[in-house]
């Protein structure tokens, strides 16, 4: 149909990752289908890309209650009080392990580093950082794969 191209750079451009956005856009359809008419041509865009935004905010509301479900309740016994500080060990301990990753982060080549930097700092999604590096989503997701397995193995030892 002549609206797919359109909802699919829509979809994208929301954040929806490429792996769902074509049950979204035969959502959309579905919807448009179950509708028995338009009043009008004119009227058509607007339901569709109205059916589009009403399934973004659907979405949106069934992760953000789903990860509400996963949310672990608080319990001084098993998590340690709150009001409890580190001690000097324990401080001194987080400064090494800090100074360590920072180390390792800084051993990877200058393009995974940013990468790595880009997702985990500035958490932005692969699509976007693809987008801004000019290169393709499967490379980011393989420095991605190299920089955690380098910083896990230096952070093993």
């Amino acid at each position: 149909m002549r609206f797919r191209v359109r909802l699919c750079r829509y979809f994208e451009k929301h954040g929806v990752p490429r792996d769902e956005i074509d049950d979204l856009v035969q959502d959309v359809f579905l919807r448009l289908a179950s509708r028995a008419h338009l009043e009008s041509a004119d009227y058509l865009e607007a339901y569709i890309f109205k059916s589009a935004a009403n399934l973004l905010h659907d979405r949106h509301r069934r992760r953000t209650t789903r990860a509400a479900s996963m949310h672990e309740v608080y319990e001084e016994d098993i998590h340690g009080s709150a009001f409890a500080t580190p001690g000097p060990d324990s401080l001194l301990h987080s400064a090494q392990s800090m100074e360590r990753f920072l180390a390792a982060l800084h051993e990877l080549p200058e393009r995974t580093r940013t990468i790595f930097t880009l997702y985990h700092l500035e958490d932005l999604p692969h699509q976007q950082i693809a987008r801004r590096l000019g290169i393709a989503v499967s490379t980011i997701e393989k420095h991605m794969a190299r920089a955690s397995a380098y910083l896990l193995a230096k952070l093993d030892r």
